[in-house]
């Protein structure tokens, strides 16, 4: 059940009482072009380390992602795409006792999470625990495809069109989902891409140069003085 007190917590993780229900399903924003992309039920809510709401049925939308409770009376959360900065699948006993979807919040500007935090700051976090975890795949997969349906609007258009963005990744970002030899595999693509040249491989390069003073020499050359006697394209 969720208490008032559970409620005050939730809202400083970001999480919005929800209680538009029709007969055990969360009432769409029809205005807003909201479609139900996927629900699971027998998924529990897990604020923090360990304040477990219980089990529930998890509904993931193309604007958002509510949970509602299994005890009476009707009710859950919700949350904005907006709102997850980051989430990944979490399969490590040591992280947590059961595999989850692991999700970190923004911080909330208001509430008792933040103004009780003297020490570092620390991003909300919460976990989607699902009973039967072959349903994880697909619960992971849904909420990758309906993020991205919901940009952060002070993202610049721009960029992403260019494609700039593209290789800044956060290293959970990265690892999100893969397997021991995706992940090494991942590490040393980005790492090569990272690789400075040796002094050796330095110094080649710029020998190189001369050749390229050749080739530039060959374009100023008149055509029955290249060795091939034939006309070099412009460019």
């Amino acid at each position: 059940m969720v208490s008032p007190a559970d409620s005050e917590t939730a809202a400083a993780y970001g999480l919005h009482p929800f209680a538009e229900i029709t007969d055990g399903q969360p009432v769409l924003d029809q205005e807003d072009d909201e479609a139900l992309a996927g629900s699971y039920p027998q998924v529990s809510l897990v604020l923090g380390a360990d304040l477990d709401q219980g089990p529930g049925t998890l509904f993931i939308t193309t604007r958002r992602v509510i949970w509602l409770q299994a005890a009476q009376p009707p009710g859950g959360y919700a949350v904005d795409y907006q709102t997850i900065t980051m989430h990944a699948l979490s399969q490590d006993p040591e992280a947590f006792d059961r595999p989850c979807i692991y999700a970190q919040l923004e911080a909330s500007t208001s509430g008792e999470y933040d103004e009780n935090d003297e020490e570092e700051e620390v991003s909300p976090e919460l976990r989607l625990v699902p009973a039967d975890s072959a349903a994880l795949p697909d619960m992971f997969q849904k909420l990758c495809e309906c993020a991205a349906l919901n940009p952060d609007p002070g993202q610049d258009d721009d960029d992403d069109e260019d494609g700039e963005n593209d290789f800044f990744y956060d290293e959970d970002e990265v690892l999100a989902g893969a397997g021991a030899e995706q992940r090494a595999a991942r590490l040393n693509h980005y790492d090569a891409l990272l690789q400075m040249p040796s002094a050796d491989q330095f110094q080649e390069m710029v020998e190189d140069d001369d050749k390229f003073a050749d080739a530039e020499d060959d374009e100023d050359r008149p055509l029955d003085q290249h060795p091939n006697g034939q006309h070099q394209p412009a460019h």
